[in-house]
């Protein structure tokens, strides 16, 4: 049996191969799904991790616990530890994932202290575990070298507390609470200041900037203290460094559920990254949605493919299985004949679609741009059993896709068969139902039902819901759809060139018509194929180009211009002789940018940036507005605007407020909303930086309207929060910009933001690096290269570009095949009648020329037809979709992005498919035997 289905399968190898083909690469689509998904949602899990860190300045992954211990039960610092160990390890027994660093700090609660200068300060006692080899001593010595004043223990200070504090190496501190049995009070000796080596080092859960009125001493005079000076609780605070790349999408949401277990249990527990599984919960929903619907499109054109290449087996085999028939062959046993050879031939898929899969997966995980590929990291994405599985179903599907149809030969006896021969070709259904017709009204409907909700799409997305995957698969539809109807019209319109000119064609174009007329329902499949391939790839291509200049666009505008640093200024406070309280801070030396930063920034500029500015405007009050202090010569320099956004060029804006002292620039919502005009005033005030009950107003002065503006470098006037129920709701922000001087000299010196606008041929890690070299710290910066790069990277946009990348290329792959499988077919069932041609004295120049008319009345015109289609699906999808992935409000709208080059390498691929196509037959009509055909003619 296996010998007779091989050699069967031989018979027609070229067109089993091609089946082969298709079942492969459905099984390496299918096989790749569960490995992309999984890949993205940890891609997406570990991109949550790191911008926590980036955000909050400290490490994502923490558990731990603050308590307290009784002496009475643990009386020293190694029985609280073995009580921390033990929480850790009950811990570590639910959540498997290792322990980079731990954090212990044992302390004896504060309480005010007299120094050895008289000075009345309020301290707390700590030992740190393993502290020591965390940090350095910048000066004095350490807990183990430094030598004490008898009678007192060493401790060690951070430099906040020795400058806020006013201690100084040698200095001693005495605790009054704490007395021994004789009513001494314990002393200490400050031996050393310490920093630490690495402020990055995720030892540091808790930083020295966190270490206000602390003071550190080593295990053995802590456990002195406690027991000589009456201590009756040691307090903790215990932190777990825990690696998060072993964090993922196996166990993500297991651990999710012990930690909202434990701190049910424990109210003292303590943990800073269930919020971030709770984010990356929805978000992998959402990724999965969107896997799911892009694959999709991909997988029925597969299926389509291999039901069109075994329908056209069948049809060849047409007299073979109608012979079995007649011969006594029963249904069942020819069902098993093709069962046998669509499973052998699946059984082989899979042996080759794994690793094609996994190969395509790779491609995917790299595309940065449609069909553009960096070929970088991509580690998240491993072969996973899941495949397999994934594999088997695809296989078992290809199986019924080319076994069932034999259904409808098997019945046919020879007599039967030849009977059919003879009937003409009738409408296929979905063109008798107009199915065509009405699927394009309701993918109609349906876009204008969304278009109405987009606002409520927006939100919805924005508050972490899944997106209806109809908004994806819509357009699919509508291209599928318009397909059929174009196909519709093709043939309508071939009929009636036909119709005008029939008396008037050569043969040979007469003989063209004729063909193409009589077999447009074989021709219609690989028509629908030419139009999907074509409307697909330029729609793909214009949704990942729109999705990416749109992101772009936006992160350049929000940042204003190539790199914005903000350095950690130090800020001090004094009471005056009333006790008010003062604040006021230290401006580090502007000129270290100017003067190292020269070669890799063109211009530099410093610019004030307060999002918590409140204007004052017709009786009413706007919170949360945005205070922009510049110079406006430097700005000009170093900002940048995309143009167009205004009414005029933002230059003359500038002008406008260079030579009034107290001129301010506007945004037009804040025109709009209380009908302000250039010449009316405005007030406008900022708080203190010292946090307290109830803000304090440093000033409110007042700034004459100069200009108003609809955009401006580094102004989104969006924002977006939840209400008291939960939900979404957009908010408008309102601009002030004022002259640097101005604002200076009204508020204070105040913490600013250095603009700069990289020379050409430089970037930003440049710049970070020079800042590092001269000790600068930074509080953030931020690079639109890095943004835009790390824009590229992140998992949806990854999953979007891959995808339609994908879809494009097996698309291009399945027509080109099913292009070369419909004509070689055609031309070799053909082969009788071109020899009946040329006995009646027709050339082969004319066989070629009837040929070549075929070609353009039918794929030539569905490929014009397919650039159509594109192009309309393009202009009515592409803003819908893309509210997925841009689905917050900007002053930047956004716009459909097409590049010609796009179309360019779309056009060149399948201008090179019908090359291969029509190298492919002119060899077929060569090497064929029309010797042979034409004395069957002639006969």
């Amino acid at each position: 049996m296996f010998k007779f289905l091989r050699n069967k399968l031989l018979n027609k190898k070229w067109l089993n191969a091609c089946l082969l083909l298709g079942i492969v690469l459905l099984v390496a689509v299918a096989s790749c799904n569960p490995m992309f998904k999984n890949g993205a949602m940890d891609m997406t899990l570990a991109s949550k991790f790191d911008s926590a860190i980036e955000d909050n300045n400290t490490y994502s992954a923490v558990v731990g616990r603050q308590g307290s211990c009784s002496t009475d039960n643990f009386p020293d610092s190694a029985s609280v530890l073995d009580r921390i160990n033990a929480y850790e390890k009950k811990w570590m027994s639910y959540i498997d994932v290792p322990v980079l660093s731990r954090q212990n700090r044992l302390f004896i609660e504060g309480t005010y202290a007299m120094t050895g200068l008289g000075s009345r300060r309020f301290f707390s006692v700590n030992y740190m575990q393993d502290m020591s080899e965390h940090i350095n001593i910048t000066f004095g010595e350490g807990l183990d070298t430094g030598k004490p004043v008898e009678g007192t223990y060493p401790v060690i200070i951070n430099q906040q507390n020795a400058d806020t504090y006013d201690l100084v190496v040698g200095e001693t501190v005495s605790i009054d609470k704490l007395v021994d049995k004789d009513g001494k009070p314990v002393t200490f000796t400050v031996v050393g200041i310490f920093e630490p080596k690495d402020t990055s080092d995720i030892y540091w859960k808790e930083t020295p900037a966190d270490f206000d009125k602390m003071i550190f001493t080593d295990q053995a005079s802590f456990d002195e203290t406690v027991a000589n000076y009456g201590v009756l609780t040691i307090y903790y605070a215990t932190y777990n460094m825990l690696d998060y790349a072993y964090i993922d999408h196996t166990n993500a949401s297991d651990i999710r559920y012990y930690l909202s277990a434990f701190s049910k249990a424990d109210g003292n527990f303590i943990q800073n990254f269930s919020s971030i599984l709770a984010d990356y919960q929805d978000d992998a929903t959402s990724i999965m949605i969107i896997i799911w619907v892009l694959e999709l499109p991909i997988l029925v054109l597969l299926l389509a493919f291999i039901y069109m290449v075994s329908s056209q087996i069948l049809e060849m085999e047409d007299g073979e299985i109608a012979m079995l028939k007649s011969r006594g062959t029963s249904t069942k046993q020819i069902l098993g004949i093709y069962f046998g050879e669509s499973a052998i031939l699946s059984l082989i898929a899979i042996v080759i679609g794994i690793p094609v899969g996994y190969l395509l997966c790779k491609l995917c995980a790299s595309a940065t741009s449609f069909l553009k590929f960096s070929f970088g990291d991509t580690h998240f994405y491993k072969l996973t059993w899941g495949m397999l599985l994934y594999s088997l179903i695809a296989a078992v599907i290809a199986i019924l896709f080319i076994t069932l149809p034999v259904l409808k030969y098997a019945k046919n006896s020879i007599v039967e068969q030849k009977s059919k021969l003879g009937k003409v070709n009738t409408k296929p259904i979905w063109e008798k139902a107009f199915l065509d017709v009405i699927l394009v009204a309701v993918s109609i409907y349906l876009l204008y039902n969304y278009n109405k909700q987009k606002s409520d799409i927006a939100l919805s997305i924005l508050a972490g819901n899944k997106p209806d995957p109809l908004i994806f698969l819509n357009s699919s539809l509508f291209i599928f759809a318009v397909g059929l109807l174009i196909l519709r019209l093709i043939k309508y319109l071939i009929k009636f060139i036909y119709f005008i000119g029939k008396k008037r064609w050569s043969p040979a174009v007469y003989a063209s018509f004729l063909q193409i007329t009589r077999t447009v329902k074989k021709q219609g499949f690989i028509s629908v194929f030419l139009v999907m391939t074509i409307a697909m790839g330029m729609f793909n291509s214009n949704m990942a180009r729109t999705i990416n200049e749109n992101n772009q666009e936006r992160i350049e505008y929000n940042l204003g211009t190539d790199i914005v640093l903000s350095e950690q200024w130090k800020m001090g406070a004094y009471l005056d002789k009333d006790k008010k309280s003062h604040w006021y801070y230290e401006e580090p030396d502007f000129e270290r940018y100017t003067e190292n930063l020269s070669n890799s920034c063109k211009h530099l500029t410093r610019v004030i940036y307060d999002d918590n500015t409140t204007i004052k405007v017709g009786g009413s009050e706007l919170p949360d507005s945005v205070l922009m202090g510049i110079n406006t010569k430097e700005f000009g320099e170093t900002a940048e605007l995309k143009s167009g956004l205004n009414d005029e060029h933002w230059y003359n804006y500038l002008n406008s407020i260079a030579t009034v002292s107290n001129g301010v620039i506007i945004s037009s919502n804040l025109a709009k909303e209380y009908d302000l005009s250039v010449g009316d005033s405005i007030t406008y005030a900022r708080y203190s930086p010292m946090k307290t009950k109830e803000p304090v107003e440093i000033a409110s002065p007042s700034g004459t309207i100069c200009a108003i503006v609809d955009a401006w470098p580094g102004f989104n006037q969006y924002t977006y929060e939840k209400d008291n129920s939960g939900k979404v709701v957009e908010k408008e922000r309102y601009l002030v910009v004022a002259n640097y001087a101005y604002v200076v000299s009204a508020f204070g010196l105040t913490p600013y933001q250095i603009w700069g606008q990289l020379a050409d041929g430089h970037d930003y890690q440049e710049v970070l690096d020079t800042v590092e070299k001269q000790g600068i710290l930074l509080k953030s910066y931020q690079s639109v290269d890095q943004e835009v790069q790390n824009m590229l990277e992140s998992p949806l946009v990854l999953i979007t570009n891959g995808l339609f990348s994908l879809s494009f290329l097996v698309a291009v792959i399945l027509c080109t095949v099913g292009f070369l499988i419909y004509w070689i077919t055609s031309i070799k069932q053909r082969e009788l009648l071109f020899g009946i041609y040329r006995a009646m004295g027709m050339s082969m120049k004319e066989i070629n020329k009837m040929l070549i008319n075929e070609q353009m009345f039918s794929s030539v015109l569905a490929s014009l037809a397919g650039y159509g289609v594109g192009a309309a699906a393009t202009a009515l999808f592409v803003k819908l979709v893309a509210i997925v992935y841009l689905p917050e409000s900007h002053n930047i709208a956004i716009s459909i992005a097409v590049n010609p080059f796009d179309i360019l390498k779309l056009t060149i691929v399948v201008v090179v498919m019908f090359i291969i196509c029509f190298i492919v037959l002119r060899t077929i009509l060569k090497k064929m035997n029309i010797t042979q055909a034409l004395k069957l003619g002639e006969d």
